[in-house]
């Protein structure tokens, strides 16, 4: 029995030494892996700290410059967006102006068809007036002045067998 009891013993003790060399081992390659990423990590970090200050030496604004250029943005673009509003009152009031046009247009065209009309009408008007008149002067002419002009208007009728045989006749 002791006999058993040194060899259960030095089995459990070298099984225990397997298990912790093992450990140790696993442990040790994983700090070793731990220490190279950490290492690399490192590297980045100082590499990001240095774009970082590239970047606060290139765009030394402050965050009160930030605020102003912002607000200077903010003006502008008010600025624009009242002038914006303004525009397009003028191109509603062009718009108007425009639509008004077209009915002076439309009212001048309208104008100037009832001039013509109306000049027609005078040159008509006219027309009758002096026939008018020159009926009245005709009509104030004595009778022989009447018979005279009757005479002279009236259309000469080629002379026919009636007339011949009413006068007898020529010799």
């Amino acid at each position: 029995m002791e006999k058993n009891y040194v060899d259960f013993y030095i089995e459990l003790l070298t099984n225990t030494m397997n298990d912790a060399i093992a450990r140790n081992i696993s442990l040790q390659a994983n700090a070793k892996i731990t220490d190279v990423a950490i290492g690399q990590l490192n590297e980045k970090v100082i590499e990001l700290e240095n774009e970082i200050q590239k970047f606060h030496n290139n765009n030394s604004l402050s965050e009160n410059d930030y605020k102003n250029q912002i607000h200077g943005y903010e003006n502008t673009i008010n600025e624009l967006n009242s002038e914006i509003a303004k525009l397009n009152q003028s191109k509603i009031e062009y718009e108007n102006v425009k639509n008004q046009a077209n009915h002076v247009d439309t009212f001048r065209n309208e104008l100037l068809k009832a001039r013509a009309e109306n000049e027609k009408l005078v040159l008509e008007y006219e027309s009758k007036i002096k026939e008018l008149n020159d009926k009245i002067d005709y009509l104030q002419l004595t009778p022989a002045k009447r018979k005279k002009i009757d005479d002279l208007n009236k259309p000469s009728e080629p002379m026919g067998l009636d007339a011949l045989v009413k006068d007898g006749g020529s010799f």
